[in-house]
């Protein structure tokens, strides 16, 4: 099953495992790029935020910040949307 995420307040939200999301060869993480291209703009997303419930930790960008530094990329079956870790800060839930 896709994990889309969600939108609300002009944030959007996905439920992440830390440790399988991030490609860590290249310490990147990544968006969906039909999600991207299709949501993003259309309900002016201003900010990209991580959970990982079992962590209980967030990490968070502007979305401005993350566009800077993102490049399309197929690792798997899809082109998706990859950008650096240490753009997003992190803070405890």
């Amino acid at each position: 099953m896709l994990n889309l995420g969600k939108i609300k307040d002009g944030n959007y939200y996905k439920m992440v495992d830390w440790n399988k999301a991030v490609l860590w060869k290249d310490r990147e993480i990544s968006l969906n790029k039909r999600v991207v291209e299709e949501w993003f703009e259309l309900q002016n997303i201003d900010k990209v935020v991580f959970y990982d419930r079992g962590k209980q930790k967030v990490w968070y960008a502007p979305l401005e910040k993350i566009k800077k530094v993102w490049h399309l990329k197929k690792v798997g079956q899809e082109e998706q949307y990859y950008f650096p870790i240490e753009v997003l800060k992190c803070k405890s839930k």
